[in-house]
């Protein structure tokens, strides 16, 4: 039987981006104790402070009402306040407490990357990275693209996006 070197190559590609997927999300999970769409919030309203609900249910893709359930947990949990926007509009705002939640969940994410990536000495992780980052720019084609990519991005750690970059 012949195998497709190419068909496999993507096969591999797509169980290890799986795998970090899983990783990433069993980490921010234990460390918000927040399942589904609940850490995301909290980077993407720490990352962008005053973002309306609207424009969170976009980054999730949650309905409005599942939006505004979650919202309600956040601010039960008191990462986030409700501050009155133009007309109807609300705006979120993380707290202190939000803000401390928002580099646990960084932390945790970024240590269950490395744990990961320990296999692979550190040149083929900088080479690998080299690798997917044009890919990350044609995945994006508006700011809710690029909110909904980076939902769990350490957003101090890339000062210059490479999702955000032209493929080069």
């Amino acid at each position: 039987m012949h195998i497709d070197q190419n068909r496999r190559d993507r096969n591999v590609v797509a169980a290890w981006a799986i795998a970090v997927t899983d990783a990433v999300r069993a980490a921010v999970e234990e460390s918000t104790g927040m399942s589904a769409s609940g850490p995301a919030a909290v980077v993407a309203i720490v990352a962008d402070p005053g973002l309306s609900i609207d424009e969170l249910r976009r980054v999730l893709g949650l309905t409005h009402p599942g939006t505004v359930r979650l919202v309600d947990r956040l601010v039960e949990n008191g990462w986030v306040t409700r501050e009155q926007g133009v007309g109807r509009t609300v705006r979120l705002m993380p707290t202190e407490s939000g803000l401390a939640a928002e580099r646990r969940l960084a932390a945790a994410r970024e240590q269950a990357v490395a744990d990961l990536l320990s296999v692979m000495p550190e040149r083929d992780v900088h080479q690998v990275a080299g690798l997917v980052r044009p890919v990350l720019g044609t995945t994006v084609d508006d700011v809710d693209a690029m909110r909904r990519l980076c939902r769990l991005c350490n957003r101090d750690v890339c000062s210059d996006c490479p999702a955000a970059a032209p493929p080069s």
